[in-house]
């Protein structure tokens, strides 16, 4: 009775605690001790799947836990899978997984991630069966005794991450759940699938065929520009692929003018600034969504999607990083980013109200995928049906084929592409370089609100941007130098800068070409020697190289650039022995060590750097980073990791701790002694997933990428090494 009495009240405390979670828990099936276990607080092996996970829910991959993974396990990976009548489709590909993991939480991704069946992007699909019946739907979680390495350009899908895996496969466990589709559901996507045919086949005769060869969409564009009356200030050209809107990305219109929450960046002009249109759109198999500009305003202005933080997730509205609704943005729509470029987030009101032909049926910009955008209304002037625009913020046209719109609610303009886009080929401003000093580079948006933020430009060119904070008044003001053409001659006070008055010249420098992203830098004139070398380097996200105390070559894109890893090269002459130094930063938003602080991508970032010196004499390499360097770590958080998962990360309160110490004061002269200095830790091509510029580069098998013994916290470290005579 004792045995009884005490299973019934064990299995009532169980229900009443599980009735406390805020997702409900399931029951397990039981494990025998030791055993490698993969479970779900959210659903159980051999049940059902939640609808949640599905597409006619959140459309979010579930949460997953395991345990007891064989001895030696370095990595993990995980596949979603199921076995349809004509063969295999998957949804979910993960490898990379850090053996120190053991779940992945709701909407979580962790390592790097591979393509699924329904639209081969790297990303989760969730399950949405077009036929009736119930689905099987299987979950495999691998063990792995190494991490696995691709090429930057392989596709990573199912069959090619199982073959990679074959040998290094320590154990696999399974987790298998069912799910069905309502009947109900089933015929609304019948229907919808039905009338989608009929919309794409009408146009198919009209905006396919004739109306958008290329010389035709190349007219259309120039026509756009002319009739809004910017051709003075916007040219366009064509070359058979592209229409190139070129333009200084500055408007004729009031800019930050009502600005509330500043970065205190300001808009400085990019000279020919070059945005590639295609002259013949295509629908894509998926949507693309970057963190950059999707399009550009016929007044050559870049337009992005509405928010601040880098990717979107576009079937979900972010009101936390809503540029418009914190008060980012000025009357205009528009703001500078963080290379102190102007662009717009949203309806470009005032540039709208410049034009010379203001009707509905007016394009007011071009989306990088080759399809127009319009204002609020339809070109024949009707209006907008409340959900007739798609995720992207567009709708079928009988001209074009599709067509963009801005809206008074979100997402207010382009959210992400329909048609087919290189995303290799879409520009980006080039920043400013020269800031030795940081004190542009180190600007971040103050706690709480500014007032009365103007901008204001003088007779004698020179622009002003002027606000209050906390009864204090601060301001921004530059010039254009007499001296060198692109080069401009800053005065400020700024919050992030503590009300110091700070001076400067900055260059913004030609455009980057998009096709090669390595910068080919001029030789460098400040040294000499007897040997002729070349200095070639890849860095996520920053660096500078010294000889001595005398710099080389600093990093041309500001670590403050969204996807600031590049690939740099310098020529110089340099006697040995060559005492080299390097300054390595990863983009941290604060001190709690993180990026996208408060997003739905939240996270540490990872860094990583790899350099080669070639003698370009006999074009042997001299020199190459590995383990041999000395490498001090100057700055590293979050020292707890769990911080990454805050909801409101505060550097230094709770998991959010952080180690932060300035560099020796003598650390670049040829005598320091790094002899207590770690050695540079190196680490694997897979971990550091290298991305724009790394392949420009013919690497010596002896490069190696170095940095901090964890690539996820050490933020900043200056390294050392002595290059002798070969």
């Amino acid at each position: 009775m004792k045995k009884f009495l005490y299973i019934y009240l064990s299995l009532a405390t169980l229900f009443f605690l599980s009735a406390c979670d805020d997702e409900p828990s399931v029951s397990q099936p039981q494990s025998h001790p030791g055993d490698f276990v993969l479970q779900s607080s959210a659903m159980v092996d051999g049940g059902d799947m939640p609808i949640i996970y599905s597409c006619d829910g959140d459309s979010v991959s579930p949460p997953l836990h395991w345990h007891n993974a064989p001895k030696g396990t370095k990595t993990y990976a995980l596949i979603m899978h199921h076995n349809a009548p004509e063969g295999v489709h998957w949804y979910w590909t993960l490898y990379n997984i850090d053996a120190a993991k053991t779940q992945i939480e709701k909407g979580q991704i962790l390592g790097d991630i591979g393509t699924n069946s329904v639209n081969n992007a790297n990303q989760y699909a969730p399950p949405c069966s077009k036929g009736p019946g119930q689905k099987r739907y299987t979950y495999t979680l691998y063990a792995l005794s190494s991490p696995i390495e691709f090429a930057s350009d392989e596709t990573v899908d199912r069959e090619t991450l199982l073959g990679a895996i074959t040998d290094i496969t320590l154990g696999s466990v399974q987790l298998s759940v069912n799910f069905e589709r309502s009947t109900n559901r089933l015929r609304q996507v019948a229907k919808k699938h039905k009338t989608n045919q009929h919309a794409q086949m009408a146009p198919a005769n009209t905006a396919e065929q004739n109306l958008n060869s290329p010389s035709s969409r190349c007219e259309k564009i120039k026509h756009s520009v002319s009739d809004a009356g910017f051709e003075q200030s916007v040219s366009v050209s064509c070359d058979g692929e592209y229409g190139y809107i070129t333009s200084s990305t500055y408007p004729n219109h009031e800019v930050m003018t009502g600005i509330t929450a500043t970065n205190e960046q300001i808009p400085v002009p990019a000279l020919n600034y070059a945005a590639p249109v295609k002259l013949s759109p295509k629908k894509a198999q998926t949507k693309t969504t970057i963190d950059a500009a999707v399009g550009v305003a016929v007044n050559g202005v870049p337009i992005y999607d509405y928010s601040s933080q880098g990717e979107l997730d576009i079937n979900h509205y972010d009101a936390q990083h809503d540029t418009l609704a914190l008060g980012q943005l000025d009357n205009c729509g528009g703001h500078a980013g963080r290379g102190d470029d102007y662009h717009y987030h949203a309806s470009p009101t005032c540039m709208i109200n410049t034009m010379k032909n203001q009707k509905s049926d007016a394009i007011i910009g071009w989306a990088y995928d080759g399809y127009p955008l319009y204002g609020n209304q339809k070109p024949d002037g009707s209006d907008i049906a409340d959900g007739e625009l798609d995720v992207c913020n567009g709708q079928a046209d009988e001209t074009f084929g599709y067509r963009y719109h801005t809206s008074s609610t979100p997402p207010y303009i382009i959210q992400c592409l329909v048609g087919e886009v290189d995303t290799n080929k879409l520009p980006r401003v080039a920043p400013l370089s020269g800031d030795t000093q940081g004190i542009r580079a180190e600007l971040k948006p103050p706690r709480g609100k500014v007032e009365n933020l103007t901008h204001t430009i003088a007779p004698d060119g020179s622009r002003t941007m002027r606000y209050e904070y906390q009864g204090k008044h601060y301001f921004t003001t530059y010039s254009p130098s007499n001296d060198e053409s692109g080069c401009y001659h800053f005065t400020q006070k700024t919050i992030s800068n503590g009300g110091v008055l700070q001076t400067g010249t900055f260059c913004r420098n030609a455009q980057p070409n998009n096709h090669k992203p390595m910068r080919v830098n001029k030789p460098s004139t400040s040294f000499s020697g007897e040997n002729h070398l070349k200095l070639e380097a890849w860095a996520d996200n920053w660096f500078a190289a010294y000889i001595g105390d005398k710099r080389l070559i600093e990093d041309s894109i500001p670590i403050t650039t969204e996807r600031s890893f590049n690939a740099e090269s310098i020529e110089f002459s340099a006697d040995y022995p060559i005492h080299l130094n390097l300054i390595i930063k990863d983009f941290k938003q604060n001190d709690t060590g993180l990026e996208y602080i408060g997003a739905k991508n939240q996270q540490m970032g990872d860094g990583g750097f790899i350099m080669q010196i070639t003698n370009t004499d006999n074009h042997e390499v001299v020199a190459v980073s590995d383990k041999s360097w000395k490498c001090e770590v100057l700055h590293k958080a979050p020292l707890n990791k769990l911080c990454e998962n805050e909801s409101n990360p505060i550097a230094g309160q709770g998991v959010c701790t952080f180690m932060s110490k300035e560099a020796p004061d003598d650390w670049l002269q040829n005598n320091y002694d790094d002899a207590s200095w770690p050695h540079a830790t190196e680490h694997p091509f897979a971990n550091v997933s290298p991305k724009d510029g790394y392949n420009e580069i013919q690497w010596n098998e002896k490069a190696k990428f170095i940095w901090g013994d964890d690539l996820e916290t050490d933020n900043t470290l200056i390294c050392r090494t002595t290059i002798e005579q070969p």
